[in-house]
């Protein structure tokens, strides 16, 4: 399995399958792997749970995620946390 498949699930919108995907790798996984992929799970559902109008499951699945977020580095596994983790904080500005 690579990371790859999970973020093209979730740059397309596939929230769910994102999630699913991304579980697979952390039950695999070890250390600050483990925790970096339990973010992105905890990030996926959050999206899930916006597209679905569940503004408060949104909101707690994304703070839950960014703290994770915050202890890796800015550009971890050539993906752009800096980025992503803004977009996070833009989505839970505009809900609070």
């Amino acid at each position: 399995m690579n990371i790859i498949e999970g973020i093209k699930l979730f740059n397309d919108g596939s929230y769910f399958e994102a999630h699913d995907y991304f579980e697979k790798l952390w039950m695999n996984s070890v250390g600050n792997y483990a925790e970096f992929y339990k973010a992105l799970i905890q990030i996926s559902v959050g999206s899930y749970h916006l597209i679905s109008n569940n503004f408060n499951g949104a909101l707690s699945q994304y703070s839950k995620g960014i703290e994770k977020l915050e202890k890796f580095p800015n550009n971890f596994e050539d993906i752009n946390l800096l980025q992503f983790k803004h977009d996070i904080y833009y989505i839970i500005e505009l809900y609070t």
